[in-house]
C-alpha cells in the first residue's frame, strides 16, 4: 500500500543463451540521465500483508509520469477489503500529496528525481535478456541497495505507514538501452484495523510513453 508505482506479467522468462550487452548499461545511463527526459505508464502489483491471525493479498493498480525534475504518481491497492489510493505530484519546488481522493496537502519537492538518481554514478548490472512486459528486455539490476530513496520515483509512505525500506530495484531497456520500465520489491510497516501488520510490496512500472507527457499542479 505504498503511495504512488505495471507490475506486469509476474512470471519472466529468461532467454536461453543470451549474450550480455556491454553498451546497453552505458546507454540507458545517459538516455535517462538527460535533464528532458520524459516517461510514462502503468503500475501493476501486489500487496502482502502479515498479522499475527495470518495474511492475505492484494492488487495494486496505479500510473507514473516523469518529466524532467515533475513526477506524478497515482497508486490504488485493496486488501482485507479495504481500499485505498495516493496521489503524489511534484512540480518546480513544490510537492502535492493526498490519500484516498480527499484534500491536497503542498510542501516542498525532496529535491530527488530519477534523472539524478541514475546519473549519480549508481552501477547497473546488465543481467541480460528476458521476457517482460511482453517482450525481451535487458533486466539492469541495482548493485548497491543502500541509500535508494523511492522519493526520486515521485513514491512515498502514505499516513500511518513506517520502515519503508526497498529490498531490489531493477530497470528494464531495450538493446539499444531505451527505456521500457522498472521493478521494486518493498516492505513497510503499518496498523489494521489497529493492529501492526508487516506489508511486503511488488510493483512493475510499464513505459508507454517517452515524449509528450504533460504534468500540472493540483488546484489546492
Amino acid at each position: 500500500m505504498l503511495t504512488g508505482v505495471r507490475t506486469s506479467a509476474p512470471a519472466t522468462a529468461r532467454a536461453a543463451s543470451t549474450p550480455k550487452s556491454t553498451s546497453t548499461v552505458g546507454n540507458f545511463k545517459a538516455r535517462v540521465a538527460g535533464t528532458d527526459f520524459q516517461a510514462q505508464g502503468s503500475v501493476v502489483g501486489s500487496v502482502k500483508v502479515a498479522l499475527f491471525i495470518g495474511s492475505s493479498s492484494g492488487a495494486i493498480t496505479g500510473t507514473f509520469k516523469v518529466k524532467g525534475v515533475d513526477s506524478d504518481v497515482s497508486i490504488s491497492s485493496k486488501v482485507l477489503g479495504i481500499a485505498g489510493s495516493n496521489d503524489n505530484v511534484v512540480v518546480g519546488d513544490s510537492a502535492y500529496s493526498r490519500t484516498n481522493g480527499g484534500k491536497w496537502t503542498e510542501a516542498p519537492a525532496p529535491g530527488k528525481t530519477l534523472q539524478g538518481f541514475v546519473g549519480s554514478g549508481i552501477v547497473l548490472i546488465d543481467e541480460g535478456l528476458e521476457v517482460k512486459f511482453g517482450r525481451h528486455l535487458h533486466q539492469l539490476s541495482v548493485a548497491e541497495m543502500a541509500g535508494v530513496d523511492l522519493s526520486a520515483f515521485g513514491i512515498a509512505a502514505g499516513p500511518g505507514q513506517e520502515k519503508l525500506a526497498i529490498s531490489s530495484l531493477c530497470f528494464w531497456a531495450e538493446d539499444d538501452g531505451t527505456p521500457a520500465g522498472l521493478s521494486v520489491a518493498a516492505s513497510l510497516e503499518q496498523k489494521i484495523f489497529g493492529t501492526p501488520s508487516h506489508e511486503t510490496v511488488t510493483m512493475d512500472i510499464g513505459i508507454d510513453k517517452l515524449s509528450g507527457v504533460t504534468i500540472t499542479a493540483p488546484t489546492i
